[in-house]
């Protein structure tokens, strides 16, 4: 089953939501390369982007959670430590031996923590970036006034 994005996965962020809906359309590539059976090859190369695209949106949001009052900025930061930590395994050992890894469950895992991730977590330091966008615009219209 693939993965759908909707307004209800937004959390607010024009470039975190664009990292997200990226992120899903990854996800659904992974599949539909799994149920067509287009090789370990388009695998490997899927699982790679999708590592470093995985990378680079923690990166952005732990960038936006210095910014704000975010309170659970260092359990949120451990959550992508552990999650870029087993995708990373889980491609080394697809690399390595493609015959290793179970597609469905990894793809099965990949959906179920993509969702959790942007809608649970993600939706909980949502707030706290819009209230500091919410400052920032005041002070920026403020100094223009």
């Amino acid at each position: 089953m693939l993965l759908q994005w909707s307004e209800a996965l937004e959390v607010g962020h024009p470039i975190i939501d664009y990292d997200h809906q990226m992120l899903i359309g990854l996800v659904n590539e992974l599949d539909r390369a799994v149920q067509m059976g287009q090789g370990a090859e388009k695998v490997a190369q899927v699982l790679d982007r999708l590592s470093q695209d995985i990378e680079t949106h923690f990166a952005r949001e732990e960038k936006l959670f210095e910014q704000t009052a975010y309170p659970l900025v260092e359990k949120h930061k451990q959550h992508h430590r552990d999650i870029e930590n087993l995708v990373r395994t889980f491609q080394a050992a697809y690399e390595e031996n493609p015959a290793s890894i179970d597609l469905n469950k990894l793809l099965k895992f990949l959906k179920e923590w993509l969702m959790k991730h942007i809608g649970k977590l993600d939706k909980g330091y949502a707030p706290y970036v819009e209230k500091t966008e919410q400052k920032t615009d005041y002070v920026q219209r403020k100094d223009f006034a």
